[in-house]
């Protein structure tokens, strides 16, 4: 027997006696800073559900955001996109001279770490150089009267699209598993389908979506097309997108999915209505993706926030039969596009807002998850 065990016992007893003197503040402190890659890992809690993903920049409001959050990007997610580097202006500025150098940094930096990569976006009335809508005597096609434009100004601007779909689908096939082929091409106005502004509109009528996914196809028969909008859930704008999508895929048009971009308010959330329609679209045989995801806080408190991705992450789990991925639009409030809505799980400093212990388990208040953690 150890003659020192009882010296031992006080010595234990007398630093538990100075522990509780002090509150337990060293085992249990609410307001310590808690280091990110410490925190439940979101890609690991979700492994049997969908894939969690994070749009990232090389430029945007932060262009050091991509190298500074590495280790949440790492820790949290399995899935990749480029907030703007694979656009069209990105990737072709010019006719015929394409610039893969940033795009490929992010791309190879996802392949290195085993993420997935989902492409953003091959065809977009926004961010695409207006090169692409010339006549050959260097006018704007879509701004003639529409009996003006030609059979060949419409060949002409077919080609340029297939080109670069070809392009850049080569250039990334077996690195980019899915691509929003084409981007935020419903009307807001319940009066017509198509976007009346839309150059690709304005110039090929509806066949605009059926060359693209077509021609993406041809290019990568692997990767999954997607069509992606914001607000397709909302019952204003879920008609025509199911209608449109219903007769494309009647047509035998190469769509694999939607992507729902999910730019949500913690105020008037409707997880009801958005599962509604995820519903409706898996009955067209589309897979689901959450492509765009951020909670706005405005007139919001951050419970009330926490509480909205609580409900969201419980519904997306009860419907991950068809829902295969969730990305979040950035990694920290402060390289958010809605910045001043503080709508990400992580703050400036990359600390975990009560968002994230949200929905770490969803069957919980996000106090009770945060409180467990650090009673570890």
């Amino acid at each position: 027997m150890n003659r020192n065990f009882p010296q031992f016992r006080r010595a234990v007893a007398l630093i538990m006696l100075v522990v509780l003197a002090t509150g337990c503040t060293s085992l249990y402190d609410r307001n310590k800073p808690i280091v990110a890659l410490d925190v439940p890992s979101l890609r690991d809690i979700y492994a049997d559900y969908f894939d969690v993903g994070v749009a990232v920049s090389l430029a945007g409001w932060s262009p050091q955001t991509f190298a500074n959050h590495q280790d949440l990007i790492e820790w949290h997610f399995n899935s990749l996109t480029a907030e703007n580097e694979m656009k069209p202006d990105a990737l072709q500025p010019r006719e015929g001279a394409f610039s893969f150098s940033t795009a490929d940094k992010m791309v190879d930096y996802a392949v290195d770490n085993n993420l997935k990569v989902r492409g953003h976006t091959l065809v977009w009335h926004n961010q695409t150089p207006a090169w692409f809508f010339r006549d050959e005597a260097g006018d704007l096609i879509h701004e003639k009267p529409k009996e003006a434009i030609t059979e060949a100004d419409r060949e002409l601007v077919k080609r340029r699209l297939e080109e670069h779909i070809e392009q850049v689908m080569t250039h990334y096939a077996g690195k980019v598993y899915a691509w929003d082929v084409v981007n935020e091409a419903v009307s807001d106005h319940y009066t017509t389908t198509h976007r009346p502004d839309s150059p690709w509109y304005i110039i090929l009528g509806e066949d605009f979506m059926r060359i693209a996914f077509t021609k993406a196809h041809e290019v990568d028969p692997e990767a999954k097309l997607f069509y992606n909008d914001y607000n397709p859930e909302m019952y204003y704008k879920r008609g025509r997108t199911i209608d449109m999508l219903k007769s494309l895929l009647d047509e035998g048009v190469p769509i694999h999915g939607i992507g729902i971009q999910g730019h949500w308010s913690a105020n008037g959330l409707n997880v009801r209505e958005i599962e509604e329609s995820i519903r409706m679209y898996a009955e067209l045989g589309l897979e689901i993706h959450i492509t765009e995801l951020d909670v706005g806080r405005k007139g919001a408190t951050e419970a009330q926030q926490a509480e909205a991705y609580r409900q969201l992450f419980r519904m997306f789990k009860r419907n991950s039969d068809v829902i295969t991925s969730v990305t979040f639009w950035g990694t920290t409030d402060d390289v958010s596009w809605r910045r001043d809505e503080n709508p990400l799980l992580f703050d400036a400093k990359k600390q975990p807002k009560p968002a994230f212990w949200a929905i770490v388990d969803t069957e919980k208040p996000w106090q009770q998850n945060r409180d467990e953690y650090l009673r570890r």
